[in-house]
């Protein structure tokens, strides 16, 4: 797919909610932003970086490593905790991919943005932001960040054949949740719903 293209895509009005609640886990709810500020969340920037590969566009992702905290182990975007010197939550999304995997801003096509979801055992508010290069740009891992990293054809996700349930420990006990499944690994929670409302737009 060419950048032109891509770009066509994202003139389209974006599914929010209603893409993101096919992959919500139960205890979450699709919450109006009033609500989540009244939370006062802590806010966050991913990336979504989108790719040619041997199966077409991909999708990275990365694996946290396995620590003490509501994360651990999860697939993710590269991304992050805002910080003061970002400017805005784009900011932090390129920040945090370059500190994580090596993502330079100045390698890569801004396509658009998605659409902002709330994570309630952590209590953040994130905003997705995609981006493009011809290939996979070389990556360099942060291993205290970044177990390592892994893409996923935006065709498999799109036909859902990758969609099953899983059974996931999180901070509220085990839960069943609607999941990709992809090499072995489980792709759950607001990476999913984020998957989820892209595939959308591709669909």
């Amino acid at each position: 797919m060419t950048l032109a293209e891509l770009k066509k895509v994202f003139e389209q009005p974006l599914p929010g909610i209603k893409a993101h609640q096919l992959l919500m886990p139960s205890y979450r709810n699709a919450l109006h932003l009033d609500t989540v500020e009244s939370k006062n969340p802590r806010r966050a920037g991913v990336l979504v970086h989108l790719f040619n590969g041997a199966d077409g566009l991909e999708v990275l992702l990365m694996k946290r490593p396995v620590y003490d905290g509501t994360h651990s182990g999860q697939i993710s975007f590269p991304g992050g905790k805002f910080e003061k010197g970002d400017g805005d939550l784009a900011g932090t999304a390129y920040r945090e991919a370059f500190e994580e995997v090596g993502l330079r801003k100045e390698e890569l096509h801004h396509i658009g943005a998605l659409s902002w979801l709330y994570i309630p055992p952590s209590n953040f508010y994130v905003e997705p932001y995609v981006t493009f290069s011809s290939e996979c740009p070389e990556l360099v891992l942060e291993e205290k960040e970044v177990a390592y990293t892994l893409s996923v054809p935006l065709v498999k996700i799109c036909d859902r054949s990758l969609l099953s349930e899983a059974e996931v420990v999180t901070k509220y006990g085990k839960i069943t949740v609607p999941a990709f499944h992809w090499q072995g690994e489980v792709i759950w929670g607001a990476t999913a719903m984020i998957l989820g409302e892209l595939s959308a737009l591709f669909s």
